[in-house]
Order: C-alpha cells, then sequence, then structure tokens
C-alpha cells in the first residue's frame, strides 16, 4: 500500500491490519537478515584463523626450502686434517690426534692380526751342511748312576740347527747339535745326551741374532717389519718373518721377569727416586706407563690406572717408605707415605713464564722465578753445607703472602699451588743425592712417547709388559755405564740368568 493508495481506504480497520501485516513480513525478514550476517561472521572468524594457521606454516616451509637450498648450493666447510689430506698428525691438536686413533680408511675385516688359521708357514730348513757340528753324549746314566764306557755303541737320536749372523753382508753361521743315545750296560735302559736347545726339533736363531731383534726394537723403536728387512737385506738371513720376532721378545721377556721384579728390591735400597707417568694406548684404551727410577737403576710398568692403584699393583709404595721422592705436582704422588719429598722446579719454571706473558703488569712470578734459580744456581757452585734453606723458605712465605686480588686469577692458582707444596720446594739443598727436578725421569719416559708415536700403540698388554721389562733393563744398563747390547746379549745367551743378573753384570763392568 503506498499514500497514492490512501485516497482509496474506505475500510480504516482493513487497511491497519494489512500494515500491521506488512510490518510483520518485514520483522521477519530483518530477523533472518541477523541470522544471516551473524552465520557470515562466523564463517569470516574461521576463515581468518585457518588463514593464519596457513601462513605460519607456509613461513616455515619456505625457511626449510631456503636451509636446504643454501645446503645443496653453499660450499661445505670441512676442516683438513691427516686422514683427508697430507697434514701430519704432529701439527694437529691433540684433541684431533686422539679422535683420529680411532678412525681408519681400512675397513675391518674382523680377523686376528698375524698368520690366518691354514695359511702356508715358511721357516728355514735345516742345511746337510752346517759350519759346526756339536755332540753331545751322556756319560752317567741318569736312572742307575753307571758310569757309561766311551767306547759304547752310540747313535745319533736328534739333531737340531742354530742360526746365527755373522755380520754385515755375511752368510749366517749354522751349528748342528747332535745327541747321541747308549744303552746303559747295568740297568739296560736308553740314555740320551740333553741338547742346548730343549725339545726343539726346528732350527733356531742364535743369541746374536735374537739380542738384535730385541736391541732393534727396544732400544731404537724400530717396526717389526723394519726389523725384518734389516735382518733379511743386511744380514743376509732367509725367511725371516714378524711372526719370529714376535716370538723372540716373548721367549726372552719369560727368561728376563724375574731380574725384572728384582730391580725394585735395588731401588728399594736407594736414598732418592723419581717418579713419572706417560699415556699410551694398549688394545685401542688410554693406559699409562709409569716410571721409578733412581740414578742406578730404572723401574718401568705399564697399568691402565693413573692413580694409586696402579702404584699398589707392583707393591711399590711400601718399597718407598725409607726414600727422598722427586715428581711433578700429580695428586697420587702425595699420597705415598715416604721419606720427604721434592717437586719438580722445571715445571714450575714453565708455568711461572707463562704467568710472565700473561700478565706483563705484574712482577710476582718473575721474582719466583728468580728465587728458584738463585736456589738451583748454589746447590750447582756450593757446597750443601753452605747454604742456609732457612733462609729461602722464608723468601718463600713472603712471595706466597702477597695480596694478588688484583691481578688475574691464574696467578692466585699458582700461588695456592705454591703455598700446598710449599715444604717440598728446596728438600734439594737439605739432600746431595736430591736433583731440584724431575728431568731425569722424563728422560726415560721420552722413549716410550717415541714408541707410542712410532707404533701407534700397543695391540696387547702383553706387548706392552714386554716393552717395560726391557726398557727397564736397558735403562739400568745404562745408568751404569754398560753398553744395552752387551747387557741384552749376556741376558738372551744366559739359558738359565737368576735374579742377581743385574748385580752380577754391574759388578763384572767395575771391574
Amino acid at each position: 500500500m503506498t499514500i497514492h493508495d490512501l485516497s482509496e481506504i474506505t475500510d480504516v480497520l482493513k487497511a491497519i491490519n494489512s500494515m500491521a501485516s506488512d510490518i510483520n513480513a518485514l520483522k521477519s525478514d530483518v530477523d533472518k537478515g541477523k541470522q544471516e550476517i551473524a552465520r557470515l561472521n562466523r564463517r569470516n572468524t574461521m576463515l581468518s584463523y585457518e588463514n593464519r594457521k596457513l601462513k605460519m606454516e607456509n613461513e616455515k616451509l619456505g625457511k626449510r626450502v631456503a636451509e636446504l637450498e643454501s645446503s645443496t648450493t653453499s660450499e661445505v666447510k670441512v676442516e683438513k686434517d691427516s686422514h683427508n689430506s697430507s697434514i701430519p698428525p704432529t701439527r694437529q691438536t691433540i684433541e684431533q690426534q686422539v679422535v683420529m686413533r680411532t678412525k681408519s680408511l681400512r675397513t675391518p675385516t674382523g680377523r686376528k692380526s698375524g698368520g690366518q688359521k691354514g695359511h702356508i708357514g715358511i721357516s728355514p730348513a735345516m742345511t746337510e751342511t752346517p759350519n759346526k757340528v756339536e755332540a753331545h753324549h751322556v756319560t752317567t746314566c741318569p736312572h742307575c748312576g753307571a758310569q757309561l764306557p766311551s767306547d759304547a755303541e752310540r747313535t745319533c737320536v736328534r739333531r737340531t740347527q742354530v742360526m746365527d749372523i755373522t755380520g754385515v753382508l755375511s752368510l749366517p753361521e749354522t751349528t748342528e747339535h747332535r745327541s747321541y743315545a747308549v744303552v746303559c750296560p747295568h740297568c739296560h735302559k736308553l740314555v740320551s745326551g740333553k741338547l742346548p736347545t730343549g725339545k726343539c726339533t726346528k732350527i733356531l736363531y742364535g743369541p746374536k741374532t735374537q739380542t738384535l731383534v730385541v736391541y732393534l726394537s727396544i732400544v731404537h723403536s724400530i717396526p717389526y717389519n723394519r726389523i725384518r728387512d734389516i735382518l733379511k737385506d743386511v744380514f743376509m738371513l732367509p725367511t725371516f718373518s714378524e711372526g719370529t720376532i714376535k716370538n723372540i721378545l716373548a721367549k726372552n721377556k719369560s727368561k728376563a721377569s724375574p731380574i725384572y721384579n728384582s730391580i725394585l728390591d735395588f731401588i728399594e735400597r736407594e736414598r732418592a727416586a723419581g717418579m713419572d707417568e706417560t699415556g699410551v694406548y694398549i688394545n685401542k684404551k688410554l693406559s699409562w706407563f709409569w716410571c721409578l727410577q733412581s740414578p742406578r737403576y730404572c723401574f718401568v710398568f705399564a697399568d691402565e690406572s693413573r692413580g694409586y692403584q696402579a702404584l699398589e699393583n707392583y707393591d711399590i709404595p711400601r718399597r718407598l717408605e725409607g726414600l727422598t721422592l722427586y715428581t711433578d705436582r700429580h695428586g697420587t704422588y702425595f699420597k705415598l707415605n715416604v721419606k720427604n719429598h721434592q717437586v719438580c722446579l722445571a715445571h714450575l719454571l714453565r708455568n711461572l713464564q707463562y704467568l710472565n706473558e700473561l700478565d706483563t703488569s705484574q712482577q710476582w712470578s718473575s721474582r719466583v722465578q728468580a728465587l728458584f734459580r738463585e736456589a738451583i744456581h748454589l746447590r750447582k757452585t756450593r757446597p750443601i753445607t753452605d747454604i742456609k734453606r732457612k733462609d729461602f723458605d722464608e723468601r718463600m712465605k713472603r712471595l706466597n703472602d702477597e695480596d694478588l686480588s688484583k691481578h688475574r686469577p691464574e696467578l692466585q692458582k699458582m700461588q695456592n699451588a705454591l703455598i700446598n707444596c710449599s715444604d717440598y720446594l728446596f728438600t734439594f739443598l737439605d739432600h746431595d743425592e736430591v736433583p731440584p727436578d724431575n728431568n731425569s725421569s722424563e728422560r726415560t719416559i721420552r722413549t716410550l712417547k717415541v714408541k707410542s708415536k712410532v707404533s701407534g700403540g700397543f695391540r696387547t698388554k702383553e706387548g706392552a709388559d714386554e716393552y717395560a721389562c726391557f726398557h727397564s733393563l736397558v735403562q739400568t744398563a745404562k745408568r751404569n755405564n754398560i753398553s744395552a747390547f752387551i747387557a741384552l746379549y749376556d741376558l738372551i745367551s744366559d739359558l738359565a740368568p737368576t735374579d742377581n743378573f743385574i748385580e752380577t753384570l754391574i759388578n763384572h763392568n767395575e771391574r
């Protein structure tokens, strides 16, 4: 109904009813519009949330794609070391060297080292024209004690040969040992002469050859394959193998063990001794070589522990109770119940030099250095009776009482360390037999580091024990001005050396 229709209205009630009906229809349409608007608002909110979520996922995917593109297009940075370049291992850090010990370009086969089961072994054949022949007869029956007649019929029942080097580019000499058997006319039992080679039926190598093998391996740290080449090319020994070298070392180590153990008895009688230790890999595990030495004797051993337990395994703490011990500041040494102690001043001088270079604004470390050097100089130039140790202790105390809190913390740490060992700084001023440093022990274990660098370590504990045994004997010989080769030869050529071998060797050399 419009305004133009009002003039046509004749029934007012009817018009009102019609307008009310239109108003109700409009209200219904408005309500439906509001419901639709609310539904659209809810839908819009949900779509906005989903849109934000998709944007976040899109950003993550974009970053991941950028990372992947960067990793494929950019240059990968790889540090060069001894396994992927010509850089020698000695130029790497200690951490890198330790890691490289577990890496190799060779893939493991799962087989043990050495000759494999079923391989054809090669050994020198016995010659029919030996250079010498030694007959071994028996003159007294071991069963009844009767004297055997010299004209009795004798038969060669066993023979063996010993091959030994004679010189550079000279053919080896072969000595044949023959055992003759005879029937005792009294008890009618068959008896035969004993061979110096025991029950071995193969050809053996003589004492010169065995001594050279031990000498090259222990004293000069030459690997097995190079020792084999030296003996074959220089001394003309045929079919000499690395397995033979291992057997020679193992055989003579068992012979030398009583002598090796007796060295501790000699050190126990000394007035002072030094100790040091160094790390070495044994069967791919970090272990330690320990050195206990005096001016005349040396004892080296290998152990998995770097602590007190390693010393107890060899009953060393008990043996050191009457000695003055000079060492570095490793804590294990201060757990020993020794007569006295001397800290290595050479180590401390190097540590103080580092502080000199670290903080040039202070003079404390250089003054401590000067005090140590003055004490060492007096010990070298004056008798002990003319030196007053108390003066040095007092001067050291004044230096330790200085306030270093304004300087770098490394100086305070060094001062605390000197306070802890203040009683052991100048022991050498009271005893002639005590040196101011532990350099003699470090020189002893230096060869051990050379050996470990040449071989990369030891494959077995038995191999490390062999080296420690022979190294102890060699070092003991050198300290008594005895040739290492002669000492080893005397040991190897002796069929049954006793534990007083060291004493006999030293006394013979002194005569």
